[in-house]
């Protein structure tokens, strides 16, 4: 959630941030949408990798990685790759540097978004390719055996609202991509399904984090209905969206195509 990845170094487990996204990382579902990253990346090189964590997606891609925790940077060196220190919202390179920009579960998470892709259209080789991802928390679906409905329908909306400084930016990226200029806009979902509470993002402890917004009760029916849901019964769904778009060779007016 936003409180921890974006600002991994000051939050209470760093080394347990970069473990998780590590963990994450490597679901069927997860490695589905980054593969299409990869590919709508193109051919153009060099790449750059922004936000990128731990430096599994920048190992991939032969790209350069920037992480604003020195802790992500350490363990994407630690696998032999180019990393620096950098804040998206400032990206330290000269204009049309790389030939393709990418974000992976980044821009949720920064605190002025359309500044970080304005950054990373700037950096991007006319001609180059842009990609993002992230989760569209709008289509995010929750089913516990038990629960009553409306403490359900209060967890989503928080996890939506709270959870993360942008939980639905995913489903505007089309419209902030035209507004940056870019064209050839592509836009693609891939469903995560989780059928274990405790892979889904600890969901199970949710309302006791939350406790300026649950009461006592809502957390205790909470906690329960997860531990019987343990046993069958409970669902997460979510959908990320994957969107690139090409930065024009010739000036453009901000309108984007499709293709």
């Amino acid at each position: 959630m936003s409180e921890t990845f974006s600002n991994v170094d000051a939050s209470s487990d760093a080394a347990g941030a970069i473990a998780w996204q590590e963990r994450i990382d490597a679901w069927p579902q997860i490695r589905a949408y980054k593969q299409r990253s990869y590919e709508w990346c193109g051919e153009q090189e060099p790449r750059l990798d922004v936000g990128a964590g731990p430096g599994t997606d920048a190992v991939a891609l032969g790209a350069f990685a920037t992480d604003l925790s020195l802790a992500m940077c350490g363990a994407a060196a630690a696998r032999g790759i180019a990393v620096c220190r950098a804040d998206a919202q400032a990206l330290p390179f000269a204009d049309a540097s790389f030939g393709a920009v990418r974000a992976d579960r980044v821009l949720q998470h920064v605190s002025d978004p359309e500044r970080a892709l304005a950054e990373m259209v700037r950096v991007t080789a006319l001609g180059g390719c842009v990609v993002v991802s992230d989760p569209d928390q709008s289509t995010l679906e929750i089913e516990v055996r038990g629960a009553p409905a409306a403490l359900v329908a209060k967890v989503i909306t928080t996890r939506r609202e709270i959870g993360y400084r942008h939980g639905t930016i995913a489903g505007r990226m089309t419209e902030l991509f035209a507004a940056a200029g870019l064209t050839q806009i592509t836009t693609e979902g891939f469903p995560l399904v989780l059928t274990d509470p405790d892979d889904a993002f600890g969901l199970p402890g949710w309302p006791r984090y939350w406790s300026n917004r649950f009461d006592a009760d809502e957390v205790a029916a909470w906690e329960q209905s997860v531990k019987i849901a343990r046993e069958g019964g409970f669902a997460f769904r979510c959908s990320y969206v994957v969107t690139a778009g090409v930065r024009p060779q010739a000036s453009s007016d901000g309108a984007g195509g499709t293709r």
